[in-house]
């Protein structure tokens, strides 16, 4: 089936799925008619689902509608109009960047976009608050850190999501889910879609106490944090990569510093401190993965259970780069909410694994879809780093002196002289210097002026 006929049939299961939920008390004919739509996806995708999981995909769909729904109502008094996602709605920072694989990558790993090692990919990454609704970055939360990879080659998993080239990781800072699987989820959703945040988890009528649940949610929301750079994000629910079942996790690179200097009253501030810490300097991750010991308690589809690393390390399989640069402008703070992510969206020998995952394959599609018509916003994936529709150089917005990650190979090619000079060579030999004498270097505006922060504060 072509690309574009599975992709029509998709967003077909949206718009039925959207107008069944935009009727309050929904009947039986219209929930029969939604669960139609989505039997009649699962057999194009080929999804082995049982019907017990189908219900609750169907459910959590129609209630991640409802969340949007609900949340574009709390949000809009200040926010403005535009649907957000349903969850991790506000955008810390949306960053170029690069992903690296590891040269000695373990012959295990190599398989999907790390099969060749020492490849490099261009890459955009998001950081987020984890809410469904905008709110101030000092409130405790979980936080989110999204990677997409740009120009991958190999056999789309998911086609409806594309005709490949680009590779979606998803992460939050919290090794645990709050749910087990997606029966869990479609009835917590259900909650969320009223913002109802604790009546899943416990309630005197009718009784119900979902302790370890419980206990899981309140740890993911306990936290502040200085900047996104200092975290460790993971990904939480378990994926294939060639013969392996793994969880992958980013880590700040050891010996990582990054100077804490802004107001943290200012609702905005982990914004205004990755322009800080980006303006001159660069930042840096390993990109780890945790194989499986099914000797230990690793179970595939009870997300509440955290794979300890005593019983299985987390080895560095690639690095990822992030150049200084300037990423405030309201060209790209748009690029940024309109980009999709799927943890679906892969090539090769990649899979996710579990039910949680399986439902993450049709109800992150159909709440984009829903969000993008809703926001007259394309739907279309990135190719570099160049925003659409803009004319640019490769280093467009970057403000690379030379560059400060702690690795041993030449960075010339991301180097670039703010003074219209050429640079000396930190190569063995000239191979890979550019001379970037004739390029024209903006200047972005000092974190904390005030072009900086109007420019933050126009986003939200």
């Amino acid at each position: 089936m072509s690309y574009t006929l599975l992709t029509a049939k998709i967003s077909a299961l949206t718009l039925t799925l959207f107008c069944a939920a935009s009727f309050a008390d929904q009947d039986h004919e219209h929930r029969r008619e939604s669960l139609r739509a989505l039997d009649a996806s699962i057999q194009q995708l080929g999804m082995d689902v049982s019907s017990a999981e189908r219900d609750a995909i169907a459910s959590a769909m129609l209630a991640g509608l409802d969340v949007s729904r609900a949340a574009q109502q709390q949000n809009s008094p200040r926010y403005g109009d535009r649907f957000r996602r349903d969850a991790h709605a506000k955008a810390t920072g949306c960053l170029r960047a690069e992903f690296e694989v590891n040269g000695d990558i373990p012959n295990q790993f190599r398989h999907s976009v790390f099969a060749n090692p020492g490849r490099r990919y261009q890459a955009w990454i998001r950081f987020s608050n984890g809410d469904m609704l905008v709110q101030a970055d000092g409130e405790k939360d979980a936080r989110g850190m999204a990677i997409k990879l740009m120009g991958v080659s190999g056999t789309p998993l998911a086609p409806e999501l594309g005709a490949g080239g680009t590779q979606d990781f998803l992460m939050a800072n919290n090794q645990a889910f709050f749910n087990r699987n997606i029966h869990d989820y479609a009835e917590n959703m259900q909650h969320l879609a009223r913002l109802d945040r604790s009546g899943w988890f416990f309630s005197l009528w009718p009784p119900r106490l979902h302790l370890k649940q419980l206990i899981r949610a309140a740890q993911t929301v306990s936290s502040t944090i200085d900047t996104p750079l200092q975290e460790r994000y993971f990904s939480i629910l378990p994926y294939r990569l060639g013969e392996t079942e793994i969880k992958f996790a980013s880590r700040p690179c050891a010996g990582a510093d990054y100077p804490i200097t802004v107001d943290q009253s200012d609702e905005n501030f982990l914004t205004t401190q990755l322009a800080y810490n980006l303006q001159s300097a660069s930042a840096c991750f390993d990109f780890v993965v945790q194989p499986r010991n099914t000797d230990a308690n690793t179970p595939l589809d009870d997300a509440t259970v955290i794979w300890e690393e005593k019983d299985s390390p987390f080895i560095p399989i690639a690095r990822i780069h992030i150049p200084p640069q300037t990423f405030t402008s309201e060209a790209q703070w748009e690029f940024c909410e309109n980009l999709s992510m799927n943890p679906w969206r892969g090539v090769g020998e990649w899979e996710p694994l579990g039910s949680l995952n399986r439902a993450r394959r049709l109800v992150y599609h159909a709440v984009s879809e829903f969000r993008h018509t809703s926001n007259n916003a394309p739907l279309q994936e990135p190719e570099g780093w160049c925003l659409p529709g803009e004319v640019c150089t490769p280093q467009q917005g970057l403000n690379i002196v030379k560059p400060t990650w702690p690795l041993p190979r030449c960075f010339d090619a991301l180097a670039r002289s703010v003074d219209g000079q050429v640079l000396d060579s930190q190569c063995a030999d000239d191979s890979y210097a550019i001379d970037f004498s004739a390029q024209k270097v903006e200047a972005g505006a000092a974190p904390g002026s005030s072009a900086a922060t109007k420019s933050i504060q126009s986003h939200y």
